[in-house]
């Protein structure tokens, strides 16, 4: 996967490839839980990241971290502003599309935070 290859930190480079390899086997709930523990462990690891902003349409800035995918993997805003993120499972399983877009966000940030 090409932009997988542009993840500089083999640690995430071995964690997004293990969620990759979860989403080729058919199994989306498992790649979600996955790229739910990488991404916070992106957050602590990288904690420049919790402060970091991308610009939106109308050229507003949004923090990265409240960009993170809604979709039953859920990050708690409190956990980010305590400085200690965790992410809230509202469901227990969850449709291939759902994991694809995890998937594609926490690559795209990895990417391009030069991670």
């Amino acid at each position: 996967m090409p932009k997988l290859d542009r993840v500089v930190d083999e640690e995430l480079r071995r964690r997004l490839t293990d969620a990759h390899a979860s989403l080729r086997a058919n199994q989306p709930t498992e790649a979600v839980r996955s790229l739910a523990d990488t991404f916070v462990w992106m957050l602590r690891t990288h904690p420049d990241l919790l402060a970091a902003t991308e610009p939106v349409r109308g050229g507003r800035q949004v923090p990265v971290v409240f960009r993170w995918p809604a979709l039953g993997a859920d990050l708690d805003p409190a956990s980010v502003r305590a400085g200690e993120p965790t992410i809230v499972f509202t469901r227990e399983r969850f449709a291939m599309s759902e994991a694809i877009t995890y998937f594609e966000f926490t690559v795209d940030t990895a990417v391009g935070h030069g991670l």
